[in-house]
């Protein structure tokens, strides 16, 4: 059994500390929150009432496509925000949803995206870096 601290006998200090490790790491992933949702707005103006689901389904497409392509969406948003933010508008304005959402099904999407996908080439750009 550990000797308790004398300037924190009853371990207040360790627990702020471990809340506030906490309250950091919800505040960073309601940043990303925040900053994804701005993108879809933005790319779906006039305002939050016409976000569709079919919106919502084709981002989600562009996440699955990039973990099925080793890239990691999380990490991008934070390392170049703009780089998502224009797959992210990329997305929103392609007409090939239904294809899209096939490949991701049949798990053959990382070897087709090229030849449907408007994001190809930043994608291939992303890979590469």
């Amino acid at each position: 059994m550990s000797t308790p601290d004398p300037f924190d006998p009853f371990g207040v200090i360790t627990s702020m500390n471990g809340w506030c490790c906490l309250l950091g790491a919800a505040r960073e992933l309601g940043d990303i929150d925040a900053e994804m949702m701005d993108t879809l707005l933005e790319a779906n103006e006039p305002g939050p009432a016409s976000l569709s689901s079919e919106a919502v389904a084709k981002v989600r497409n562009l996440v699955r496509l990039m973990r099925s392509l080793d890239l990691d969406p999380d990490a991008i948003r934070l390392r170049e925000p703009g780089a998502m933010r224009t797959l992210e508008a990329a997305c929103l304005g392609c007409t090939e949803r239904n294809h899209c959402t096939r490949e991701l099904r049949a798990g053959t999407a990382a070897g087709t995206y090229r030849g449907f996908c408007p994001n190809a080439e930043r994608l291939d750009g992303l890979r590469e870096a």
